[in-house]
């Protein structure tokens, strides 16, 4: 763990996030390999990322699992939520500059601001948490 997010833009970093290729690098190219299904290595570069192992699962550990055994995509909705985790996180990253410790600690950490929710725990729990957890860290 404790990688460095290296790509320019923001939506090339979420891409980076999610271990796919430079060739993701646009919204709509974005959204369609998440309609698609994201693949199972996603979660493995979300964790290699990450300054620590979180409190919470992402996706739920049985759905990773089962896609990596069956070397199939993750469904559309687990996709859904990885990618909805990566844009929070990729903000939180730039906001925090990089430092993970600080990434996590504000994932992590209830926020009174987001009714005492954690932002990573609003951020996975549909695209309009996460809005909420990127309006929050770019005001």
């Amino acid at each position: 763990m404790n990688g460095k997010l290296t790509r320019e833009t923001e939506i090339d970093r979420v891409s980076e996030l999610l271990g796919l290729s430079e060739e993701i690098n646009d919204t709509q190219t974005l959204t369609n390999q998440v309609e698609i299904g994201l693949p199972a290595a996603s979660v493995e570069k979300i964790l290699e990322i990450m300054y620590s192992q979180p409190e919470l699962n992402i996706i739920p550990e049985r759905a990773y699992r089962r896609a990596k055994a069956e070397k199939q995509p993750l469904s559309a909705v687990k996709s859904q939520i990885l990618y909805d985790f990566a844009r929070a996180y990729v903000v939180a990253d730039r906001v925090h500059a990089g430092n993970g410790a600080l990434v996590m600690r504000f994932l992590e950490k209830p926020n009174s601001e987001l009714g005492g929710a954690a932002p990573m725990a609003l951020a996975i729990s549909s695209p309009a948490g996460a809005d909420a957890v990127i309006e929050l860290l770019t005001r």
